[in-house]
């Protein structure tokens, strides 16, 4: 488990970089999402250290679909008068609040992974 695990949590860290330089799209941040669920959830089978586990339920999920669900006044007022460019607007706005929960995720699992180096022993 412990070269794996800690190969896949510096691949996560680095695509987390990649999206956090703004060289990324919705749909990577989807798989970006997918694929830290899939970690979180091995280690959560797989760790017993408590504390260490604490940590690993920190870990914010990631749904695009949930981000910037609240439509206000203005901005359906902006959606009418600008024939569509409103929803540029929004997929800018959904695309910033996904890059500020990868900066949370990027530092829960950089957290986690210092945690495990000295839990595996490497």
């Amino acid at each position: 488990m412990n070269r794996n695990i800690l190969r896949q949590i510096t691949d996560i860290k680095i695509q987390a970089e990649k999206i956090i330089s703004g060289k990324t799209n919705l749909g990577e941040i989807e798989e970006f999402s997918k694929y830290s669920k899939e970690i979180k959830s091995f280690l959560i089978a797989n760790v017993e250290d408590e504390f260490i586990l604490k940590y690993i339920h920190e870990i914010p999920q990631l749904n695009i679909d949930d981000l910037d669900e609240k439509n206000s006044i203005l901005s359906t007022v902006f959606s009418y008068i600008s024939f569509g460019a409103s929803s540029i607007y929004k997929q800018n706005k959904r695309l910033e609040q996904a890059i500020e929960y990868v900066i949370e995720i990027r530092g829960k699992y950089a957290s986690i992974e210092f945690m495990l180096k000295d839990y595996l022993g490497e």
